[in-house]
């Protein structure tokens, strides 16, 4: 069976995560909550869903952006949830080396708040294998506005006009064009924030 195949097969898988069960984890310490609160609320989990699921556990992977570096590579929450709190596996790629850091308490509180949770496959989570450093794609990173593939750069610019005044209003147009919704970077970025 193709990986494809799975995906379409594979369920959607709810999950019955509530905010007592959070605190339970967490237990007395309140900065976990309060900032992985601050996490959730800035949608900060950029992708959640299930890898595997059997009749006792599900594991679940999330990517969640970096609060003090959000350029870089998210951090991989590794989540193995059953019913008894006491046998709950989490795991955290950030440098706090704690089971009870903000990112895990974000995705849990995605978790308690949209308990529906798609399969990942693959494919759907970032490449490993076969691939360089200077090859691998990056794209959370922030572009400029004149990067974006909607901003038409000149190809000749009347010698009267200045070349700043000009990028001046390049910008500007390309800008409220974005805004406007008339093309297809608006069209992204409203893609990008219905998801988020």
């Amino acid at each position: 069976m193709q990986q494809s195949d799975l995906k379409k097969c594979a369920p959607d898988v709810e999950l019955e995560v509530t905010i007592v069960d959070i605190l339970d984890y967490v237990g007395e310490s309140v900065r976990p909550i309060k900032e992985g609160y601050a996490v959730y609320a800035a949608n900060h989990v950029i992708c959640i869903g299930y890898r595997q699921q059997d009749a006792v556990n599900t594991e679940v992977t999330g990517y969640v952006t970096q609060t003090s570096h959000p350029g870089l590579a998210p951090h991989e929450v590794f989540l193995k949830l059953q019913q008894d709190i006491s046998k709950w596996t989490l795991k955290c790629s950030c440098k706090a080396g704690t089971a009870k850091c903000k990112h895990i308490v974000a995705c849990l509180l995605h978790i308690e708040k949209h308990p529906k949770l798609e399969y990942l496959s693959c494919t759907d989570v970032k490449q490993a294998w076969g691939m360089t450093k200077s090859r691998k794609p990056v794209p959370w990173r922030a572009k400029r506005i004149k990067d974006l593939c909607c901003v038409t750069q000149p190809y000749g610019l009347p010698c009267s006009v200045s070349n700043s005044q000009t990028e001046e209003e390049i910008l500007s147009t390309s800008f409220n064009r974005i805004l406007s919704g008339k093309n297809k970077c608006s069209k992204l970025l409203k893609m990008y924030t219905d998801i988020i």
